[in-house]
C-alpha cells in the first residue's frame, strides 16, 4: 500500500496542539489582565471594589472571514482552520465575554433612593394651603446583610468557569470533527490511487487478452470479460473520485467554507494495531472537560444554596433628611431604619430547590461519567475491531492474494489458466487493498475518538 508523507502517526499530536493553543476551564485571573477577579481575593463584603466597573471585552479568538486557498493541507493545518473559523467555537468564547459581564455586574452595590416628600397642605380649614406644608428631602440606602454580595460573586464566578469548561468542550468535539473528517480525504485519496492501479492493471490485462483472441489462443467471450473488469474498475474510481470531493466539501464546511478551498490533504495514517483496555484509560476520563466541568458546576450549585440562605437574612434599609415647616419656616433633620420581618417568607422554597439541585448535579456528574465511559468502551471496541480486520488482512489475506495472482498469471501466460481466473484473483487483490484502506480508516477514526476523549495520545500508552 502506497504511503503518504506528511505528519507523524498518532493524530492526537496535531489534534492536541490546536485544542491546548487556545485557553482552559478556569479562568480565575486579574482583571488587570484581561480576566476576571477570584472571589477569593475578597476576604468580606466590604473588600469589595466600591464601583466595580465591566472589564474590557475580550477579542474573539480566531480570523476574519475564510481562509485562502491551500495546494496541500496537514492535519494540523485542518485542526487549526476549524477551531480559528467555526462559527461555534467564537459563540462558545463570546459566551465567556458574557458571563464576564454578569460577574461585574453582581458586585455591584444597591443603588440609594431620593425620596422627596410634602405633608399637610390642600387639606381643609388651616390646611388648605400650602402654608402648613412639611417637606422632606431624604437619602435612603438599602445595606445588604449576610454577604450577600460576596456570594453572589462568587455563584457568578462559577458561572464563568462553567462557560470557559463549555468552551473547551466544543474546542475539542470541533477538533475531532476535523480530524475525522481529515482522514476521510485522506483514505478517499488512497483509495482512489489504489483504483487507479487497478484500472492500468485491467487495461494490460485487456491488452494481452486482446492480443491471445487476435492470435487465435483464446475466444473473444474472455476479450469481452476482460473489457467488463475494465469497465467496472474505471467506474469504481470515477466514484471514488467522486468521494473525495464530497469529503473535501465535508471537511471545508466545518470552517465555514462553502467551497473546496484546498488541493490535497497530505499526512501518513499510523501503524499499528494495538487497542488498549477500558481499564487502562477510565482514570483519563477526568481530562475530558464535559466531565470536568460538573466539579465547577456543583460548587456554583452549593453557591447559589449559599446565597439562597443569606437571602433569607434581612436586609436593612436607613435613611437621613432634612424637613422644613413652611408655618414658621424652620427645618429639622429625620433619620429612619426598617428592616423587613422574615415572619411568612424565609426563602426557604428557594432553599429547599438549591439543596436539591445540589443532589442533582451530582447525580448529572455520575450519570456524565457513564456516558462517557459507555462511549469510550464503544470507542476501544471499534478500535480492536478495526485493529484485528487490519492485522488479518495485512498479514494474511493481502499476502496469500497477492500470491495467488502472481501464480495464477503466470499459468495464464503459460495457458494453464482462462481469464475468469486472472480476474478472479486480480479483484481479489485489490479489493483486499481496498479493505485494508477502509479498516485503517477506522482504526484511525476510532483512535481519534478515544483520544479526544481521554485527552492522551495512545502513542505513549
Amino acid at each position: 500500500m502506497p504511503a503518504l508523507t506528511g505528519f507523524k502517526s498518532g493524530l492526537f499530536v496535531a489534534l492536541a496542539f490546536a485544542v491546548m493553543a487556545g485557553g482552559c476551564g478556569s479562568l480565575a485571573q486579574d482583571p488587570e489582565t484581561g480576566g476576571l477577579p477570584s472571589p477569593e481575593a475578597f476576604a468580606s463584603d466590604r473588600d469589595l471594589p466600591l464601583r466595580p466597573s465591566v472589564p474590557a471585552e475580550m477579542p474573539v479568538p480566531g480570523a476574519v472571514g475564510q481562509p485562502g486557498y491551500a495546494e496541500t493541507l496537514t492535519l494540523r493545518d485542518a485542526v487549526t482552520r476549524t477551531l480559528a473559523f467555526s462559527p461555534a467555537v467564537k459563540a462558545a468564547f463570546i459566551e465567556i465575554d458574557a458571563r464576564r459581564g454578569e460577574e461585574a455586574q453582581s458586585a455591584v452595590r444597591l443603588n440609594p433612593q431620593l425620596l422627596l416628600e410634602v405633608e399637610n397642605f390642600g387639606g381643609s380649614k388651616d390646611k388648605s394651603g400650602a402654608d402648613s406644608a412639611e417637606e422632606t428631602l431624604s437619602l435612603a440606602q438599602t445595606i445588604e446583610l449576610g454577604d450577600k454580595r460576596l456570594k453572589r460573586l462568587q455563584a457568578a464566578h462559577l458561572d464563568t468557569s462553567l462557560a470557559g469548561w463549555d468552551h473547551e468542550t466544543i474546542r475539542v468535539r470541533a477538533a475531532t470533527d476535523s480530524a475525522q473528517a481529515f482522514v476521510d480525504v485522506v483514505i478517499a485519496q488512497e483509495r482512489y490511487k489504489v483504483l487507479g492501479e487497478f484500472v492500468s492493471l485491467a487495461k494490460k490485462t485487456r491488452t494481452s487478452v486482446d492480443a491471445r483472441v487476435t492470435g487465435g489462443k483464446a475466444s473473444s467471450i474472455e476479450l469481452d470479460r476482460a473489457s467488463v473488469a475494465l469497465a467496472r474498475a474505471e467506474a469504481l474510481q470515477k466514484g471514488e473520485k467522486a468521494r473525495i470531493e464530497a469529503a473535501k466539501r465535508k471537511l471545508s464546511a466545518l470552517w465555514g467554507s462553502p467551497d473546496i478551498d484546498f488541493g490535497s490533504a497530505v499526512g501518513r495514517l499510523g501503524s499499528g494495531y494495538a487497542a488498549p483496555s477500558p481499564d487502562a484509560l477510565i482514570a483519563l476520563l477526568d481530562n475530558n472537560p464535559a466531565l470536568a466541568r460538573w466539579g465547577d458546576e456543583i460548587n456554583r450549585r452549593v453557591a447559589q444554596l449559599d446565597l439562597e440562605h443569606a437571602k433569607a437574612i434581612p436586609d436593612i434599609t436607613v435613611g437621613a433628611g432634612v424637613r422644613q415647616f413652611q408655618e414658621n419656616d424652620s427645618t429639622a433633620m429625620v433619620a429612619s431604619v426598617s428592616m423587613p420581618i422574615p415572619l411568612f417568607d424565609r426563602n426557604q422554597g428557594n432553599i429547599a430547590a438549591a439543596q436539591r439541585r445540589i443532589a442533582k448535579a451530582e447525580n448529572e456528574q455520575l450519570a456524565t461519567r457513564n456516558d462517557l465511559y459507555a462511549t469510550l468502551v464503544e470507542a476501544l471496541g471499534d478500535l480492536n475491531v478495526a485493529a484485528t480486520e487490519l492485522k488479518a488482512l495485512e498479514k494474511d489475506v493481502l499476502p496469500g492474494a497477492q500470491r495467488a495472482y502472481d501464480k495464477t498469471k503466470i499459468g495464464f501466460d503459460e495457458g494453464k489458466f482462462d481469464i475468469l481466473n486472472v480476474l478472479d484473483v486480480q479483484r481479489t487483490v485489490f479489493e483486499s487493498r481496498l479493505e485494508v484502506l477502509t479498516a485503517r480508516a477506522n482504526y484511525e477514526k476510532a483512535r481519534v475518538r478515544v483520544e479526544a476523549l481521554v485527552g492522551r495520545d495512545l502513542n505513549g500508552m
